[in-house]
């Protein structure tokens, strides 16, 4: 009997998804992979988008889709992040007086995000995103130019910086290194320091955020046959497979790569994800 059932649920999930929607988040999972470990980028920025489109055309609403999406994306960013962390933990470029600095402060910051985000209008939260994501897209591109302080902050100042980070990354579902490393950067931080951090970041703000996801959307009708809450496990799945075993490869690449050319890249990164978020609004 419960094989039957396993099997029909199974079944279920199969028929739900397209073909083409399941190359389309296994293609996303590797990407996934490429930006957490090259640039400790969550794959909230592009697995965010990819779902929504997933759920738009199932027929859910935004009210139902859109904590869906951000969920599910968690929830693979959580995953991936796991091992685009030892790979970055391995190579020596986790700076570790920096992530004891910013802990405290990162995970106020990520329960006050899922706070705002089961309160505020989606429409909102994206724009506000799309602003911050396009101007750390400009304060990359123009590196050394644009510097805030050479200085270290100290005091209540040190702690805004990973307050905002942490809200914002859990409030619109994107990972925490995706702002973490611009942000670190408009301080004269290294970016390769900064970019091995940020993997790490990345899985203290998916870790409380997938759990979030999972309790407030629990029992919620509407959603997919294989979400949990807020999180459709089939699809999370789908999407961190592939990054699981593409991170730890995008690590060891980073830890040899040019610094201008992660530059340039984590800028064309931010600039792509500015215009699609403003293109949804």
């Amino acid at each position: 009997m419960q094989y039957r059932a396993g099997a029909a649920f199974l079944t279920q999930i199969l028929s739900t998804y397209p073909a083409v929607v399941w190359l389309a988040l296994l293609a996303t999972g590797v990407l996934i992979g490429l930006l957490a470990g090259l640039l400790g980028v969550g794959g909230g920025v592009v697995a965010v988008p990819v779902l929504l489109e997933t759920y738009f055309a199932l027929g859910l609403t935004e009210g139902t889709a859109f904590p869906l999406a951000v969920g599910t994306a968690q929830a693979s960013i959580l995953i991936a992040s796991l091992t685009a962390a030892w790979a970055h933990g391995r190579a020596g470029t986790i700076d570790r007086p920096l992530v004891i600095a910013w802990l405290p402060a990162l995970i106020a910051g990520t329960i006050a995000g899922l706070a705002l985000a089961a309160l505020a209008p989606a429409r909102m939260l994206k724009a506000v995103f799309a602003v911050v994501a396009a101007f750390l897209a400009l304060k990359m591109a123009l590196g050394d130019r644009l510097v805030l302080t050479r200085a270290r902050l100290s005091g209540p100042a040190a702690h805004a910086p990973p307050a905002l980070v942490g809200a914002l990354a859990s409030a619109v579902g994107v990972g925490a290194g995706t702002l973490s490393t611009p942000v670190l950067s408009l301080f004269d931080f290294p970016i390769k320091r900064a970019v091995g951090a940020g993997a790490l970041f990345n899985l203290v703000v998916a870790l409380p955020a997938t759990a979030a996801f999972v309790v407030l959307g629990w029992g919620l009708p509407g959603r997919t046959p294989d979400a949990v809450g807020n999180v459709a496990l089939a699809c999370a799945a789908a999407l961190a497979i592939p990054a699981f075993f593409v991170a730890p490869l995008a690590a060891r690449w980073s830890a040899r790569a040019p610094v201008p050319l992660l530059r340039l890249l984590l800028a064309i990164c931010l600039a792509a994800i500015a215009v699609r978020q403003l293109l949804r609004l």
